[in-house]
């Protein structure tokens, strides 16, 4: 599968697809099918349906950016093992290959892309990133494939490439994966699967509901004809009260009674809780069963303490699993072809917690050198984002701050008057 061919094959296979819309008359019974249907390893039709829904439901759609938008403010960083093995020189070693990766990462152009797709795992069911490389064979890009490009004969089955985007298990003549060129990431309970379930029942309970809207909403009208008006003139009087049951404004005979009539069914509501019911399912799955950010309502300080412990949490978890994947798929072959037969001490990892604002980063950066100690400029350019550069003339030292003095030791001052 070289790279031209598939961005051919993905350019047509999008074109076609493009004319489809799943959400078109879909109903539960039909979801059951692709739902069967992926079981068995065909995902075309159900994957294009989740693109679909995660587009258009407003719940999943909220958490999906809230969880890829923590996901790219995280930092990454090269780290080294515990040194503990017998081997020669070993932090010669660690330190030449946290060299080599660091270097690595620093080439791929779109490394928050790459992290930020793979995070759709949690959602899609799996997730696929092709490497293109340069003149060189260094990775230089982490081209995403739409899951709907994928296929394989079971749950565990290698994976094959749909190059059409055609509904049906692979066939034999499919290209398989090569692991050298990909880097991937399944998860076998995907948040879509349940999400989709519910987008199905709220779009038919949205219907019910507007049908009860459009039946009780307004309340029914009635007009009570004068008494003696002949039979011949109720058909003038039919088309006026149709005319005021249509919004429109006018005036009726003197002796004309209008009568509003409550059928009781208007308070009768059940389709809103029906609604909240399914959202609430969507955020239980998309949030791991977080019951703070459905139960803690408001934008406080506690409300929102509890909405962002939840989050939190999911990003920690979330970073260190993509961590791994990078580790197992790039790193080790990597490092085994440059340092073959000897011991992988370094390692890329996804930082847990958030990047640091620039402030604090230069903060940070003044303290140390108040302390002694002075930062690389060119990782300080790297966190802050800014061009920095040393000076090339000296700075006057900062003042120092006035000591305390109390007031047995502070003299009177004497004025002349």
């Amino acid at each position: 599968m070289k790279p031209s061919t598939y961005l051919k094959n993905l350019q047509a296979s999008t074109n076609w697809r493009a004319q489809y819309n799943p959400l078109r008359g879909l109903t539960i019974a039909q979801l059951v099918a692709m739902l069967e249907a992926a079981e068995r390893g065909d995902y075309a039709r159900l994957q294009w349906l989740y693109r679909f829904v995660e587009k258009r439901n407003p719940t999943l759609h909220a958490v999906l950016q809230r969880r890829q938008a923590s996901l790219t403010r995280l930092d990454w960083d090269i780290r080294v093992r515990e040194i503990n093995v017998a081997t020669s020189h070993p932090r010669t070693l660690a330190a030449r290959q946290a060299a080599l990766l660091r270097e690595a990462y620093e080439q791929i152009g779109n490394l928050r892309e790459a992290v930020t797709f793979l995070a759709l795992a949690e959602f899609r069911g799996y997730a696929h990133l092709e490497r293109h490389f340069d003149a060189r064979g260094r990775t230089i890009w982490l081209k995403p494939v739409p899951q709907w490009f994928w296929a394989r004969l079971g749950p565990d089955a290698p994976w094959q490439y749909n190059a059409q985007a055609k509904p049906g298990l692979p066939m034999p003549s499919d290209p398989a994966l090569d692991p050298a060129r990909f880097i991937f990431r399944e998860c076998d309970s995907p948040i879509d699967e349940i999400a989709v379930i519910a987008h199905v029942r709220q779009s038919l309970s949205q219907k019910d509901w507007d049908g009860f809207v459009e039946t009780y909403g307004l309340p029914p009208l009635f007009l009570e004809l004068p008494p003696d008006i002949p039979a011949e003139r109720e058909a003038e009087y039919q088309a006026q009260a149709e005319a005021i049951i249509g919004d429109a404004r006018g005036t009726v005979p003197h002796g004309t009674k209008i009568h509003t009539v409550d059928s009781g069914g208007r308070g009768q509501n059940p389709f809103a809780e029906h609604l909240r019911y399914q959202d609430e399912m969507i955020v239980l799955a998309a949030t791991g069963g977080k019951l703070t950010v459905l139960t803690e309502s408001g934008s406080g300080t506690l409300a929102g303490s509890a909405h962002q412990k939840a989050f939190d949490d999911l990003t920690q978890a979330e970073a260190a699993l993509i961590s791994e994947i990078f580790q197992h798929q790039f790193d080790r072959p990597l490092l085994e072809r440059h340092f073959p037969g000897q011991p992988q001490l370094a390692y890329f990892e996804l930082a847990a917690t958030r990047s640091l604002d620039p402030a604090e980063v230069v903060d940070q950066a003044l303290k140390l050198a108040r302390a002694g100690y002075e930062i690389d400029p060119a990782e300080l350019s790297e966190k802050t984002g800014y061009r920095i550069r040393l000076r090339n003339y000296p700075i006057a030292p900062l003042p120092k701050a006035p000591s305390p003095q109390t007031e047995t030791e502070t003299e009177p001052v004497e004025h002349e008057i």
